[in-house]
């Protein structure tokens, strides 16, 4: 191979490209910088407007605990509240149990209930007992799953004896409303 080019000019030749490369690699990095912040812009200005929403809900916050009240004030609010709840009960529509026993038209297939006991109490102390055979515990734990999903109630009792058998298996569930 001809070689035409002298070992000064060949490291002059050398180092320019070393330049450039280095430029160019400070120009990517000075891009991905400038792109980088363009992108956290946002994030920056939606800190800012919550952080001063946060100082404008602490000063109001202070401004309340700052005032002064008087306890007469105090009971005149306490009583007015009584009176507007006491007001609004006729307008509460307590469960039926035509709509508490509706609730078992969505069982699984093969669940099938012998016995349901209602006993009505105070809010969280009305029970509903259901008797019934389930063909296996699957059945039977879905069925429980169902009821607990509900609104209606608060809580439901599925005892563990429950499943010992593996088939035809008899259960009881307690069901407290809500």
């Amino acid at each position: 191979m001809l070689n035409i080019l002298s070992n000064e000019q060949k490291a002059v030749i050398k180092k320019d490209y070393t330049m450039r490369r280095i430029v160019v690699c400070l120009w990517l990095a000075g891009f991905a910088l400038i792109i980088s912040i363009l992108l956290l812009l946002p994030s920056y200005f939606l800190s800012q407007v919550r952080a001063n929403e946060a100082r404008a809900e602490l000063e109001r916050s202070k401004h309340v605990l700052d005032t002064e009240v008087q306890p007469e004030d105090v009971t005149k609010e306490i009583t007015a509240a009584l009176r507007n709840a006491n007001d609004l009960k006729p307008f509460t529509q307590p469960l039926s149990v035509y709509q508490l026993v509706r609730v078992f038209e969505n069982k699984p297939t093969g669940i099938k209930i012998t016995n349901i006991s209602f006993t009505n109490g105070a809010p969280e102390q009305s029970k509903i007992i259901v008797e019934g055979k389930a063909p296996n515990r699957e059945s039977l734990t879905t069925f429980g799953d169902l009821v607990e999903g509900r609104a209606e109630f608060a809580s439901v009792e599925l005892p563990v004896s429950n499943f010992v058998k593996e088939k035809d298996i008899d259960f009881s569930m307690t069901i407290t409303v809500k």
